[in-house]
């Protein structure tokens, strides 16, 4: 007989307890976090283009060609494209929820560190044609996806760079000169996550917002979501469980924030 539950329903819980105590904005005082809550975060709209990103989705999710690369145990895999884009590829409401911190903030000067077969590219740059972004990707196979999803859908000329994040990382900030939003997905070197957030922040300014996937999909980076909340240069922080939010902006007061999403 199980006595505990499985490991899938704490999940399930958690997300229950945060649905209960903190949807709305309940319990939030600052008016700037209010806003972003019910106005960003919680805000369900569909908008022109995601169907046009996700019917990008489905094309890949048949394409048959075989990928190898390295998984994140660092064992060679072999996989369809299909087969990448449906384990890997971001979830359609993050790519939402990601559009939506792009058109609210404007953010011109885009910075990705793992856009993963490069649909969150795609909800990133939707906005605007007048954008910069850089892309960064350690996986080649993961790039060559990305370069087709480029070339065939993106509004814009993204500067996709394959190699290592902490390698390419400061050539990219020199170039763009400012970063108004920063999206990590690096969970296949996220031993340095910390120090790449800490060279980004040279880079950033008051209206700059910080994106981290994946902040309890592992001890590891449960542990650097910790650090970066504790960080002196952070003010503000969001939890979304599968998402983090961080703002640098020292006219906030610093407070943690847990959201339902």
């Amino acid at each position: 007989m199980r006595i505990l539950p499985k490991a899938y329903s704490w999940r399930k819980g958690a997300l229950l307890y945060r649905r209960i105590r903190y949807r709305k904005g309940y319990g939030v005082h600052s008016p700037f976090v209010f806003a972003l809550i019910t106005k960003v975060i919680e805000e369900r709209c569909p908008y022109y283009s995601f169907q046009e990103i996700e019917l990008m989705r489905r094309r890949l999710h048949y394409e048959e060609r075989q990928v190898s690369y390295r998984g994140r145990s660092g064992k060679p895999r072999s996989r369809s494209v299909g087969e990448i884009v449906k384990r890997e590829a971001i979830k359609p409401t993050h790519g939402a929820l990601l559009f939506r911190l792009a058109n609210y903030f404007r953010s011109k000067h885009l910075l990705q560190l793992g856009p993963n077969m490069g649909l969150s590219t795609l909800y990133l740059t939707a906005y605007a044609h007048d954008l910069r972004c850089v892309a960064i990707e350690s996986v080649p196979a993961f790039a060559e996806i990305a370069r087709q999803v480029f070339e065939e859908k993106a509004k814009g000329k993204v500067d996709l760079r394959v190699g290592s994040y902490a390698a390419l990382l400061p050539d990219a900030l020199k170039d763009l000169g400012k970063v108004d939003l920063v999206f990590v997905n690096t969970l296949y070197e996220h031993q340095d996550n910390l120090r790449l957030f800490e060279q980004c922040l040279p880079y950033a300014h008051d209206n700059t917002l910080f994106v981290f996937e994946g902040i309890k999909a592992n001890r590891k980076m449960r542990d650097f979501w910790k650090a970066v909340r504790s960080h002196p240069v952070t003010t503000v922080t969001l939890d979304l469980f599968a998402l983090g939010i961080v703002f640098v902006n020292q006219r906030l007061h610093k407070q943690d924030y847990i959201v339902y999403f």
